[in-house]
């Protein structure tokens, strides 16, 4: 089918530009990030639906009503909304993600995260809904959570049944935190994704709290990394070819070319793309349309690596936390990203992992976080010296006056953490032992990860 007439076809220059585009100084480099939860009611910790009169769809109806959000519609139906540079959007189990404005200094962040929590809690505590600081959905199975109502979603759903025997899973009962970070060339975009992928297990370990999923343990302490390790292959993980010293922003590009698209959006209907990867849809066109530069921007929002370039680099290998320990996910990886000493160090302890060992450790790390085997130790040693490098790399931002002179403290709930030894899966597994199959499961754990 020929293209439309008032498309014209992209170029590999024009998507290559688009990369340029998110090409920052460093003294405007910001943080993102985006906050997922799993919202549950308070009486059995079964998922929230999405529709009803104490749903997904009500509570957003009563933010519009409260607090001055405006609505985005699928359909009839409320799927998202926005407010200035914030928006709140939907994962396709109702999970409620906080989607920030992108922030200078760590306690805009935070700031913007408690308010949006006070405002939640406001309109959703009087429908016996509660929201948990966990990365996975604690009791219901995906089979009984009601699917989000959205174009995207349905189209999703479809593309993706048979990539992997977890996808559905991944799409209804896992919550991440995923931080946004600037680069301020080609280069340091490509050393930035290197760095972020060598370094995806160890951050998982970290942040390693989703042990418990229909109602017991589930034998990881990431469920979540689990279950993303068995949704669309091509999609998701870590690309060994970013290894390689001579890995330039022309792979990244055609890397992203070659992942099979899922849809394309015109006047506000969703178009699927059967399986047509973004090369074929330049040279060919898809259902009468040429590509645009919206539908590149799009597409990329659909490669679910540990970490992917967009106009800034995104890092997606957070379980999501309670609020404080949540926070000191972005102080650790501003302090270490944005400090070009410590990028280096951090880069270093990964730098000469084979291939089958960073498959390794991706495998192995859902099971047993920091207690998994790393070259002569475990995952534990690297992640006490990330830490460390992340404070001493906030300290030089502030020397700099890119960053003020407490942010370090963002990362004492995970320095806390790691004086034991441990990740968050297993405090809360402490918190619920001897709790598992008896009247009081329920109680403890809303207790133990409610936000």
């Amino acid at each position: 089918m020929p293209h439309t007439v008032h498309e014209t076809l992209l170029t590999k220059n024009q998507l290559k530009e688009y990369f340029a585009g998110g090409f920052k100084k460093e003294s405007e480099f910001k943080i993102g990030v985006e906050w997922e939860k799993i919202g549950v009611t308070r009486e059995n910790a079964e998922a929230i639906r999405y529709s009803g009169d104490c749903g997904v769809e009500a509570i957003l109806q009563a933010l519009v009503k409260k607090f001055g959000w405006g609505p985005v519609f699928s359909g009839s139906h409320i799927t998202a909304l926005k407010k200035n540079d914030s928006s709140i959007t939907l994962e396709p189990g109702g999970q409620i993600e906080l989607s920030g404005r992108k922030a200078a200094r760590l306690e805009e962040n935070a700031s913007e995260l408690y308010g949006h929590l006070s405002e939640i809690k406001k309109v959703s505590e009087p429908m016996g809904v509660v929201w948990l600081g966990l990365g996975l959905q604690p009791v219901s199975a995906a089979n009984q959570i009601e699917w989000v109502p959205k174009e995207r979603y349905a189209i999703m759903r479809e593309s993706l049944k048979n990539r992997g025997p977890l996808t559905y899973s991944m799409m209804k009962q896992t919550a991440s935190i995923q931080i946004s970070l600037d680069y301020a060339s080609e280069g340091d975009a490509v050393e930035k994704l290197r760095l972020a992928m060598g370094l995806s297990p160890i951050l998982t370990a970290l942040f390693a709290n989703s042990p418990v999923s229909e109602g017991r343990p589930d034998g990881f302490l990431s469920g979540r990394a689990h279950i993303w390790r068995h949704t669309a292959p091509e999609r998701t993980g870590i690309i060994q070819k970013v290894f390689d010293g001579r890995f330039s922003l022309e792979d990244y590009l055609e890397y992203a070319l070659s992942v099979p698209m899922l849809f394309i959006v015109r006047d506000s209907h969703w178009i699927p793309a059967n399986g047509m990867d973004f090369k074929g849809f330049m040279k060919k066109g898809l259902a009468g349309h040429a590509s645009t530069p919206a539908d590149w921007d799009l597409h990329l929002t659909t490669i679910f690596t540990e970490a992917r370039l967009k106009s800034y680099l995104e890092i997606r290998s957070v379980d999501c936390q309670k609020t404080d320990l949540g926070l000191s996910a972005p102080a650790l990886l501003k302090g270490i990203f944005y400090d070009e000493l410590s990028r280096k160090k951090a880069w270093e302890l990964v730098a000469d992992l084979s291939w089958d060992e960073r498959v390794r450790l991706l495998e192995e790390v859902p099971v047993k976080a920091l207690g998994t085997k790393f070259k002569k130790g475990i995952v534990l040693d690297p992640a006490r010296k990330l830490t460390q490098l992340a404070e001493e790399g906030l300290a030089r931002l502030a020397e700099k006056n890119l960053a003020p002179k407490n942010e370090s403290d963002y990362l004492k709930p995970l320095q806390n953490l790691l004086e034991k030894g441990k990740c968050p899966a297993e405090i809360l597994l402490e918190c619920l032992k001897d709790k598992f199959g008896t009247k009081d499961f329920i109680k403890s754990l809303i207790d133990c990860t409610a936000l």
